[in-house]
């Protein structure tokens, strides 16, 4: 009689060692690595995405990959619920974060960060006040004038207000108080002018002089309901108008370059009877996405909407023809929240929540996924040159 369950261990024991041996003289085999650092990205299209890292908030990131390839070109830091824009024009990325001395604890500092969109590497910084908003990635939150000398700093102390930075200067200009408002939003035509969305459903434009102060204020009175309809707080720019989806599917578009918000049309996303009674609505953190030249506007929306269920992922990506108000294209939703279309228009850069991954999506006449990124924790904003 053998004891074949007391060979067996013996026997594995055996191999196992054999394989380490046969690993390690693999592994003896293979080229010294030469580690090097590129000076600049050389990738042309790039995706630029905003990563709160809410399980270790205080140390936020900014992602950068590559749209042709996919491939995860670098990161900047962005500290405690950093905020993010990108200066065209001089190829820098402007970050609004703030740090405690001690880490989680201690004196606090708010800062505008200016990095090379390039290089990835510091340029300067701008101390401003300790005021402005944490929360979550959103594009109106932070806001170039269209001439670039004006940044403008969403505040809440719980009290709203917008500190407005002089980037010629590298140094405060002002605050201007928006009681009851909220978000960012300027005009191609004027550098002087940037509007807020108010709570009782009007839109403020507040108009600055040579200074960066407050010369004027005009208010233009109730556009919306925000009680039974309200705006996402997201405004895709078309120049000096901007576009704004509503919780239940309806398309505003309001005209800023004058003293006050003109509302100039509405219309409906959900038209066909089949996706009214499924109740289809949009969903997500940066839910729409506008392309000017191509003239389409897209959107994730999701089916059995109701009340608080605005932030739900998309089921399907819808587009649509901004001339004509009709849908062209529905395509699978991959469970996104953020939107954002490519330069040329032909592709649609998407984060999958439950992945935490960039889609590009090429804009065929059938849509297709190009490629996936892997990019931190909870992305929610994208942005790009």
């Amino acid at each position: 009689m053998t004891l074949d369950f007391l060979r067996a261990p013996r026997l594995a024991c055996a191999a196992a060692a054999l394989g380490i041996a046969v690993s390690a003289a693999a592994l003896a085999e293979l080229p010294t690595e030469t580690l090097t650092v590129e000076p600049t990205i050389k990738a042309k299209n790039r995706a630029y995405v905003g990563d709160v890292a809410i399980n270790y908030i205080a140390d936020g990131k900014l992602h950068v990959v590559d749209t042709d390839t996919g491939n995860y070109l670098g990161v900047v830091g962005t500290g405690f619920t950093g905020q993010y824009v990108l200066n065209a024009d001089t190829r820098e990325l402007i970050i609004a974060t703030g740090y405690l001395s001690r880490g989680q604890r201690g004196e606090r500092t708010d800062i505008v960060e200016v990095w090379d969109a390039d290089s990835l590497s510091f340029k300067y910084e701008i101390v401003i006040p300790p005021k402005r908003a944490m929360a979550l990635n959103y594009e109106g939150l932070l806001r170039l004038s269209a001439d670039k000398r004006w940044l403008f700093v969403q505040n809440a102390t719980p009290a709203t207000s917008v500190t407005v930075v002089d980037m010629r200067n590298r140094q405060v200009a002002s605050e201007i108080a928006t009681p009851g408002c909220w978000g960012i939003y300027v005009p191609a035509s004027r550098s002087d002018r940037f509007s807020a969305l108010c709570g009782d459903g009007s839109i403020v434009t507040v108009t600055l002089n040579a200074d960066g102060e407050q010369a004027a204020r005009a208010n233009s009175g109730k556009l919306f309901d925000p009680d039974k309809d309200a705006w996402f707080m997201q405004g895709e720019q078309d120049g000096d108008t901007y576009h704004f989806v509503s919780f239940q599917g309806n398309i505003a578009s309001v005209e800023l370059g004058g003293d006050s918000a003109n509302l100039t049309g509405t219309w409906s996303l959900v038209t066909a009877a089949a996706d009214k009674r499924k109740n289809w609505r949009p969903g997500g953190y940066q839910p729409l996405a506008v392309h000017p030249g191509t003239g389409r506007l897209y959107v994730t929306m999701h089916s059995n909407g109701a009340e608080g269920s605005h932030k739900n992922p998309a089921e399907e990506i819808w587009g649509f023809d901004v001339k004509s108000k009709k849908r062209v294209v529905r395509m699978p939703g991959h469970t996104t929240i953020a939107l954002e279309p490519s330069p040329d228009g032909k592709r649609l850069y998407a984060i999958d929540i439950m992945k935490a991954e960039l889609l590009v999506i090429d804009l065929g006449a059938k849509p297709k996924v190009h490629s996936k990124t892997q990019i931190g924790a909870v992305p929610a904003q994208i942005e790009t040159f």
